[in-house]
């Protein structure tokens, strides 16, 4: 289907989080790194601070005045929340921001605090298992990635209804980013993976989907990164192996 209403809809993918930066390895061997219990309480790193500022300071205060948000969205997690904070911030808006539990990450239940190595001694079993079907796998205690593009499509039918052309702006997660682009564009689940694997969602970056003349939102800029230009790097994120996308 077509979502018409808002103008336009900007995702900021969170900042770096203490767990996208664990190096590569890290909980093999029985270790637990040092996280909170839950997903949802994850803090960005001082890396993801500085890139949430970025957003603010240099895309979103470099934005012409027609082109800045009406309304603010936020994933309830914590990381998508203190994006959300600094930015707006640094960037001199006073919008409140609305959380939405739509908005939060994919839940994969246990294994959303584990890195690949920590995953596959925990059940050696649930890779094979997604890969036998990427999209409709529910593991453990959580929920699929098809669960995920239903609360997608439920929170983009009440934003088209409720922010008829208003430009709306989204603090979230990487999974969110990339099942927007498949709700709003229409995309075959063998496209979600192709996005996933070669046009990658980085922390503090933008994608954008702007109306057409005919109301329709189209594509208008990916995975954007300009902003963070001289910024440090940083590590990889570490993912749940072969769950594109699943890096939070």
């Amino acid at each position: 289907m077509r979502y018409r209403g808002p103008r336009e809809i900007a995702a900021v993918r969170h900042g770096q989080s203490a767990f996208n930066a664990l190096p590569a390895g890290a909980g093999s061997g029985g270790g637990r790194p040092d996280l909170p219990a839950r997903n949802a309480d994850v803090d960005l790193t001082p890396l993801g601070e500085h890139q949430a500022r970025a957003v603010g300071s240099v895309w979103l205060a470099g934005l012409p005045g027609y082109r800045g948000p009406d309304a603010v969205f936020s994933s309830t997690y914590l990381r998508a929340r203190r994006t959300a904070e600094l930015a707006l911030r640094a960037s001199g808006t006073t919008l409140p921001v609305d959380p939405d539990e739509r908005l939060r990450d994919h839940d994969t239940g246990p294994f959303a605090l584990m890195t690949p190595e920590m995953a596959d001694e925990y059940d050696p079993r649930e890779r094979s298992r997604r890969l036998a079907d990427r999209m409709h796998h529910r593991p453990e205690r959580g929920e699929s990635l098809a669960d995920v593009l239903l609360r997608l499509r439920s929170f983009l039918r009440d934003l088209c209804a409720g922010h008829p052309g208003e430009r709306v702006l989204l603090f979230t997660h990487e999974p969110v980013v990339v099942l927007l682009r498949a709700a709003l564009e229409g995309l075959s689940e063998e496209e979600v993976w192709r996005v996933a694997r070669e046009e990658p969602v980085g922390a503090a970056s933008v994608s954008r989907w702007t109306a057409d003349g005919a109301g329709d939102l189209r594509p208008d800029g990916y995975g954007m990164v300009a902003h963070l230009s001289g910024l440090e790097e940083g590590p990889r994120d570490t993912a749940v192996p072969d769950i594109p996308p699943s890096r939070g």
